[in-house]
């Protein structure tokens, strides 16, 4: 297997220090990116549990909502109840924003807040208020639900990018970065133990030819 010198390295003792360090501050880099990116998957399957949970509760609710809005049509009639709701108070606008998730913003929906802030429903109070009233509550909840589960999606969805961009910067330190140190500072090693075979050689090979002049 060939080895991947980093180019324009210099065989020297001073560079196989500053690479040595090099390797123990990447080390150290590979090793926070790693639990990081454990943290960030481990955090992303608890978002996927929680999404699965709000999914089956969302599915509930809107069974509910929509029985309850057949059912004021039935009490009502098709056209009444269009005409109700069309004079229905429209919900508020939706408030976005971010929050942090193991360090990467991610979209952030009000969630506790009501979906309006008038108390009067806006349509005619002469109308067959029971049916219409549980059938407006249910779909405002529906409505809630629905916005649950897409803030707990956007996060994933997020989050999901991040681990691939920390996966990507992992995987670069464990098997392009490293690998080229490691194998760099091999070669520096190499290199200065057969320049000092070769100087000793040359003492000795000096050493001998003197004692044979003398001897001579």
């Amino acid at each position: 297997m060939s080895r991947q010198i980093i180019r324009g390295t210099r065989p020297t003792r001073i560079e196989l220090l500053k690479i040595r360090k090099r390797i123990v501050v990447v080390e150290k880099g590979h090793e926070l990116l790693q639990e990081k990116l454990d943290a960030m998957v481990l955090e992303f399957f608890r978002l996927q549990g929680e999404r699965d949970a709000l999914r089956t509760s969302a599915e509930a609710v809107f069974k509910g909502a929509y029985i309850s809005l057949a059912r004021a049509e039935m009490t009502m009639g098709a056209r009444d109840l269009e005409d109700a709701l069309a004079l229905a108070a429209p919900i508020d606008e939706i408030e976005m924003g971010t929050r942090a998730v193991m360090g990467t913003a991610v979209p952030a929906i009000r969630p506790h807040a009501p979906l309006r802030e008038a108390e009067e429903p806006g349509y005619p109070l002469a109308a067959p208020g029971a049916s219409l009233d549980d059938a407006c509550r249910r779909c405002e909840e529906a409505v809630g639900a629905a916005l649950s589960c897409a803030e707990v999606e956007g996060a994933m969805v997020r989050l999901a990018d991040q681990i691939v961009s920390v996966r990507r910067r992992t995987n670069a330190l464990a098997y392009v970065l490293l690998p080229s140190l490691r194998d760099t500072a091999a070669y520096i090693e190499d290199y200065l133990e057969e320049m000092e075979r070769e100087d000793l050689y040359r003492r000795k090979h000096t050493k001998s030819l003197r004692k044979e002049e003398k001897a001579a």
